[in-house]
């Protein structure tokens, strides 16, 4: 039977979509729903960009003299977008100006994708690709995510004066400040837009932490465990956010508080023993 309608008919939960082409006729139909972006490939060249609608593919192709051509379309996803996990392979060097000594930390978290240019997308992730698996996609972005967030990190401690003991409490506004440089990077390159990101993990080496604890002077504050707020000896409530201090566990290597359950420091990731609480 004559194929006469090209149509996306999947779920909106991928990126892109390919689908060959095998037979042409004058009549044959591409139809590209509200929620997608076509591009039509013509012996493995883009041939055209086309928005929502309904397209005869016989203005695209002559069919006199390129019907033995190969021909395919690529749906590409407006809406749909790809929770991604990043993180450092090893350990990155970091640097407390206040006590002018490096240090070095595990960091890792998650982010968030969405097409932002087909053209581009295709041509410099998607290419020859039937399918693009978050996996996949993690791998192939990992070392630019890596690479922004190790630059926004080191000038934002340096900027700031963030001392290595209290890094926790600036993961959402470091976060915010990898969000557009990893949006402008990523779009500029990629056709990939970023919607968000997170740093969910700043693990201090142990060792590192130790020599540094021993070259600072003793904390005589903590961290609030619920906003990450500081807060000096002796306070009951939080003056940023209300949260009761000293209902879960403080950290005996660096002062922070913690959630009752936690079973590591998530200001120094030392582990946190029963004798931790308060």
């Amino acid at each position: 039977m004559e194929q006469k309608i090209i149509n996306f008919t999947g779920n909106n939960d991928k990126l892109f979509c390919r689908i060959p082409i095998n037979t042409l006729s004058p009549k044959l139909t591409l139809i590209v729903p509200e929620t997608h972006n076509a591009i039509l490939i013509k012996d493995g060249q883009m041939l055209q960009t086309l928005s929502s609608g309904k397209y005869l593919l016989s203005n695209f192709v002559d069919l006199k003299t390129e019907i033995d051509c190969v021909l395919e379309v690529l749906f590409l996803s407006k809406t749909a977008k790809l929770k991604l996990l990043w993180g450092t392979s090893q350990k990155t060097e970091l640097f407390d100006d206040t006590l002018n000594e490096s240090f070095h930390a595990g960091l890792s978290g998650d982010f968030e994708v969405q097409i932002g240019d087909p053209r581009k997308c295709y041509l410099y992730l998607v290419g020859a690709s039937d399918d693009l698996t978050a996996e996949e996609l993690q791998e192939r972005l990992r070392s630019n995510v890596v690479s922004v967030v190790e630059l926004v990190i080191l000038d934002y401690l340096k900027e700031n004066h963030v001392p290595f003991n209290q890094i926790a409490s600036h993961k959402k506004a470091m976060s915010q400040k990898i969000l557009t440089a990893l949006s402008h990077k990523l779009q500029s390159e990629y056709g990939i837009s970023v919607f968000s990101f997170n740093i969910a993990n700043i693990i201090i080496d142990s060792d590192d932490y130790q020599r540094l604890s021993s070259f600072s002077k003793p904390a005589k504050s903590a961290f609030c465990a619920n906003c990450g707020a500081e807060i000096l000896d002796g306070t009951k409530f939080c003056s940023n956010c209300g949260h009761k201090i000293g209902g879960g566990k403080i950290c005996q290597l660096c002062s922070a508080e913690n959630p009752e359950d936690a079973k590591f420091c998530q200001n120094c990731g030392n582990k946190l023993q029963r004798s931790d609480k308060c």
